[in-house]
């Protein structure tokens, strides 16, 4: 059975573990590596095949789709099992938002509700409420992390947070207005694909003072989810909801009286298949894309991957006879410590080697800048950038004056539409690599 249970990796120093990531901090980058552990009740309870590729490319889904609320620590994808981060300080409480009245878990709404109570994280609620029924508007309900007896997480209210000075008000304010607006972002999207996002929750941390959301983003295991079709007829009746998340294996336990404590039951191999598919289902549900399993050594294929360079210069000359010129710029790389690459291709006569070096790049998904050496009648520069998204930055070779004031205008003129920057100096050139990848951390 090809299952990711950990990791060890050389190179990338010490070893982290949370109960589903293994974690290693490197040059200010956190890299995630999403095991196929299962975890529920504050327990590791088991492995579920391609549980850890589903969560790493769901999370970076919606990432992507959610950065203008909020910003976040994803970096790049280097393998669908990792995600390369932003290294930042997480604030020590969970910011859980729940539209619906529901759960089985000693933190969850309904579970304390089912035991009498009326004012659960410092939040009161009527008599007469039922399970899974929709509240008026989604609540806040925060948790600590991992704090409580045993590792659990420990129901908290806003007061306590903010009495306690656990997390500074002002940064307090910012979280609970992203994590509302991040709840209502996905709740439109998730009923595109027919599903109701029931709760979830968020981690936020500090990157250089600037609020960002980390961990992961409406996952199977940080959220829940419903058929929307098929919710109200349910309710009427009093039935459970067809849920679509992880409380599918969180019944399968309370089923069988374990909610975290107290001998674990023995998963079977056909139960711990229907979940993997139930993974599998919901990434293509939301994404609105198939999932293609990856099948190959999982952790040959993660070594092999991290073992290319996430940022990288990428330096194409014209010609052979500018080498003289290409190695000054290798110098100034080799100064900063910047990871790059050369070659020799002219537009006019190999336009297709460049496109199969860009391509090459391209399907690495890394963060490249690309460097051209050519003058005269620089091709080279606008070809590069006509036919990719990279940043390109046109450096002239020139011998002379006159050489000087030929190559500059051949590069200065580009195409309409045609991004170039244009840079003299081959130490500048590097200069503003390296602020480019600067930009690309820090946003």
């Amino acid at each position: 059975m090809n299952i990711l249970k950990t990791i060890n990796l050389t190179g990338f120093g010490k070893k982290y573990q949370g109960k589903v990531r293994d974690y290693y901090i490197k040059d200010n980058k956190r890299i995630l590596i999403t095991t196929d552990r299962i975890s529920s009740f504050d327990r590791i309870l088991g492995c579920i095949p391609h549980k850890g590729q589903v969560l790493n490319q769901l999370s970076a889904f919606w990432f992507e789709k959610t950065k203008d609320i909020v910003a976040n620590h994803m970096i790049d994808i280097p393998d669908p099992n990792v995600m390369i981060c932003k290294d930042c300080q997480p604030y020590p409480i969970e910011v859980v938002v729940r539209g619906y009245i529901t759960g089985v878990t000693i933190t969850s709404l309904w579970y304390n509700y089912s035991q009498g109570k009326r004012e659960i994280y410092g939040l009161k609620f009527p008599e007469g409420l039922k399970k899974n029924q929709k509240l008026p508007q989604p609540v806040i309900t925060p948790t600590t992390r991992g704090t409580g007896p045993g590792g659990h997480d420990e129901k908290i209210s806003r007061e306590e947070i903010l009495q306690r000075k656990i997390v500074p008000k002002k940064v307090y304010e910012q979280m609970e207005k992203a994590a509302l607006a991040l709840f209502k972002r996905g709740q439109r999207i998730a009923k595109k694909g027919g599903l109701i996002l029931v709760d979830t929750k968020y981690e936020f941390g500090d990157h250089h003072g600037r609020l960002t959301l980390i961990d992961e983003v409406h996952t199977p295991d940080s959220s829940r989810f419903w058929i929307a079709e098929s919710y109200k007829k349910r309710f009427n009746k009093g039935l459970e909801p067809e849920n679509f998340d992880k409380e599918f294996f969180r019944l399968w336990y309370a089923k069988r009286d374990y909610r975290g404590d107290g001998k674990v039951p023995r998963m079977p191999d056909y139960y711990r298949y229907q979940v993997s598919r139930r993974y599998r289902q919901l990434y293509e549900k939301i994404t609105g894309k198939k999932f293609k399993p990856e099948r190959d050594n999982i952790i040959e294929r993660i070594k092999s991957n991290l073992s290319i360079p996430l940022s990288q210069v990428v330096i194409i000359a014209g010609s052979q006879k500018d080498k003289k010129f290409v190695r000054k710029i290798e110098g100034f790389l080799k100064e900063k410590k910047l990871k790059f690459k050369s070659f020799y291709a002219s537009a006019h006569k190999q336009p297709k080697k460049i496109l199969e070096i860009i391509d090459g790049y391209k399907k690495l998904g890394k963060k490249v800048v690309f460097i051209t050496v050519a003058g005269r009648s620089n091709a080279l520069s606008g070809f590069v950038a006509a036919n990719s998204s990279f940043p390109v930055i046109a450096c002239p070779p020139f011998k002379d004056k006159l050489d000087y004031l030929v190559n500059v205008h051949s590069s200065l003129q580009m195409p309409s539409k045609v991004p170039v920057m244009t840079v003299i100096d081959p130490g500048n050139a590097v200069l503003a690599v390296q602020r480019i990848f600067l930009i690309n951390e820090k946003n």
